[in-house]
């Protein structure tokens, strides 16, 4: 039941996509964390499938890249691409971390969101546009799972980040824990790395590996600058995590297509 649980709270929480409701508890906060990652995997399956019959009915890969996205970003609320565009606006202000805050929380964008967002945006379809449609189902979900377990490193306790009152952050900091975390990360390493053995072979199954580690690595990157800029994490720098993460992941798959394809 604890599991079903924490899948549900994990969509709820982080989707638009209606589920009963419920009081929360504070352990659903944690839980939906640690689930976050299986709700990426299967809402990038999904889209990927309906891209992928998208290009085949039109004969279009970048009309069935653009609707698997248009689909995800429906589900998600655009969340994270808002988050992109908040984070860009902040550190785009150049102001002190206190004020770079408070313009992440407004609810206008600037243009420095509005470009950060479109970019990474072309960026995705251009990089699903260079795999074969038949791989995006994969290419997705494990690129969106990979994406959904940073915000679990980022809320490692001791990490020195500081809950945002009024923001996610407050409930979610410091309830992450190691263990979780790398069971998190081996589990879609491992599903990840099977999954494109089936669809591209060994190759492809080592360069997506690698592809999720080397967007892991340069999500703590961007996490311990993103704390040494703004002092603290909220929503919206989780947001660019998965986002950035996704990417990554996507645009490695890409430049190495021709090795895996």
């Amino acid at each position: 039941m604890r599991v079903v649980r924490a899948i549900g709270s994990s969509i709820g929480m982080y989707t638009v996509i209606p589920i009963p409701r419920r009081d929360w508890q504070p352990s659903d906060f944690a839980d939906s964390l640690t689930a976050f990652p299986v709700v990426g995997a299967g809402l990038g399956a999904f889209v990927g499938v309906l891209g992928w019959g998208a290009a085949a009915a039109s004969g279009s890969p970048t009309l069935g890249g653009v609707l698997a996205l248009a689909v995800l970003a429906l589900a998600t609320g655009a969340m994270h691409l808002d988050g992109v565009a908040d984070v860009a606006d902040a550190l785009g202000s150049r102001k002190p971390a206190p004020e770079a805050r408070a313009i992440m929380k407004r609810s206008d964008i600037g243009p420095m969101g509005v470009t950060s967002a479109l970019f990474v945006l072309l960026l995705e379809v251009a990089a699903l546009g260079v795999l074969p449609p038949r791989s995006w189902p994969v290419a997705m979900a494990a690129a969106m799972a990979a994406g959904r377990v940073t915000p679990l490193a980022a809320n490692l306790p001791g990490l020195g980040e500081r809950p945002d009152p009024g923001t996610l952050s407050a409930l979610t900091a410091g309830t992450s824990a190691r263990g979780r975390l790398w069971a998190c990360r081996g589990t879609v390493v491992a599903a990840s790395a099977a999954l494109a053995w089936w669809v591209f072979g060994p190759w492809g199954a080592a360069v997506t590996a690698g592809a999720i580690v080397v967007a892991w690595l340069l999500a703590a990157i961007w996490q311990a600058h993103l704390l040494r800029r703004l002092g603290r994490l909220n929503g919206d720098c989780y947001g660019s995590l998965i986002e950035l993460s996704q990417l990554c992941t996507w645009l490695v798959l890409a430049l190495f297509a021709r090795v895996i394809v």
